[in-house]
């Protein structure tokens, strides 16, 4: 079995954790008035800026500082500075939230949703029922690079944060419905895992957390602070979780090679970076706007026109790798990546582009005025720190989502069924007065 260096292995993991704490401490004290709770996905932004800035730390102290690396952590000071003052913690108007939440077809909306999430399982629930053993369930997620259903990938992708959204909404408005709705999540969640999502958990963390943020208002301080209790306990299980699912992906693995791949995720965000770095990526790959748009929406652009295009994380792979891969994989197109192939000398305004509109989907006086669909809004917010965290599945992601809101949650809400009582009345009074 081939072996895997990792992180803090190849570089001095003594600096480098030294420099995750203290990245950690001066990022969360920038961001703290940001933050509502321990489960805030604003938090888990801070964690990764802290990972890649660290790793950056530790490949200068082993090879020294070069341009593009300065570049890349240049980048990460203006987007942290940028979320800190873009970011607006004013509270929503309570009136619209609870109309929100109290929409008499949020019923009927959770039923589609649920009913396009468990269609996008069908290739799995088919795929489990052709190979009975259970641990060759949990490697479905490689089985998927082989191929997918794009219907499915799309309902997969675009469905689950809106049935995320109103389960959450039913939760609060229907208390009678709470013990069903929990085994509804419940269940949702044991599919996610056992399909190979060794991440699903921290993700409902995350969607709580961010329903926490977009419905502050609602919330009592009582209940935060139990929240940030039980949070802390449910983001422990969760990474216990992630550990156990990753030991299934090889079986001759001890869960302490589990631990310490999970260990090494604190410590990759930025792989993408060190791989750019350590290979001389800029004399092997081209760069300029022209290669950042077909890197960025190269899914799309090569339905439409005959172009070879290739995301930035699959060059950076197939460099390190030094061999060709013949499906898409590699590290994520993340900010200070996105930064170096648009161009170094768009650093700044390019940073802060992407800051404004991180800011503007996670939720601020901006959005709220132009974005005015409660269930849209929230799962735009859901979605938002996937734009530095990868801008290409970032617009993947936002299309799915797009496509099933305007295709199945639109027209229901905007349906509207008059009933004219009086009409009605007086029509069955006329034809009981002909009929006596």
């Amino acid at each position: 079995m081939q072996s895997t260096t990792f992180y803090y292995e190849k570089y001095d993991v003594t600096i480098m954790l030294i420099a995750l704490m203290v990245f950690v401490t001066l990022i969360y004290f920038c961001l703290r008035s940001k933050i509502t709770s321990v489960i805030d996905p604003l938090l888990s932004n801070v964690l990764w800026c802290a990972s890649g800035l660290s790793l950056l730390i530790g490949y200068f102290f082993e090879k020294g500082v070069t341009t593009d690396g300065f570049v890349f952590v240049l980048a990460y000071v203006i987007y942290i500075a940028g979320l800190r003052y873009f970011l607006d913690n004013s509270s929503r108007d309570i009136k619209s939230l609870n109309d929100g939440i109290y929409n008499k077809k949020n019923v009927l909306l959770f039923a589609i949703c649920c009913i396009l999430n468990l269609a996008s399982r069908y290739e799995f629930i088919t795929y489990a029922l052709t190979n009975p053993s259970i641990e060759s369930w949990f490697l479905y997620r490689f089985k998927q690079w082989e191929g997918r259903s794009l219907f499915q990938y799309i309902l997969e992708l675009g469905a689950r944060p809106f049935f995320i959204y109103y389960l959450f909404v039913l939760l609060k408005a229907k208390k009678n419905w709470r013990y069903p709705l929990i085994l509804i999540l419940i269940f949702n969640s044991i599919l996610d895992i056992i399909a190979g999502g060794r991440s699903s958990l921290l993700g409902l963390a995350a969607a709580y957390g961010y329903y926490i943020f977009y419905f502050y208002p609602i919330f009592q301080k009582k209940s935060i602070r139990y929240i940030n209790v039980y949070g802390g306990v449910f983001l422990a299980l969760a990474i216990l979780n992630s550990v156990l699912v990753t030991s299934f992906y090889n079986t001759e693995e001890r869960i302490e090679d589990s631990v310490s791949r999970m260990a090494n995720r604190l410590l990759a965000a930025g792989d993408g970076l060190e791989m750019y770095l350590s290979n001389n990526a800029s004399e092997h790959i081209k760069l300029g706007p022209s290669e950042y748009s077909k890197a960025t929406f190269g899914i799309f652009i090569k339905r439409f026109i005959d172009v070879e295009t290739q995301s930035m994380g699959w060059q950076l792979y197939e460099l390190e790798k030094g061999r060709i891969s013949p499906i898409s994989v590699g590290p994520n197109f993340i900010l200070p990546l996105q930064v170096i192939m648009f161009g170094r000398i768009f650093v700044i305004p390019y940073t802060l582009l992407i800051t404004f509109f991180t800011a503007f989907l996670r939720g601020n006086k901006f959005s709220r005025k132009y974005i005015k669909s409660q269930p849209l809004s929230f799962v735009l917010g859901l979605l938002t720190f996937q734009i530095p965290l990868d801008i290409e599945f970032f617009v993947l992601i936002l299309c799915a989502c797009l496509f099933i809101y305007y295709l199945f949650i639109y027209p229901i809400r905007k349906l509207t069924i008059i009933i004219d009582t009086e009409t009605i009345f007086r029509k069955s009074k006329d034809v009981s007065v002909r009929g006596s």
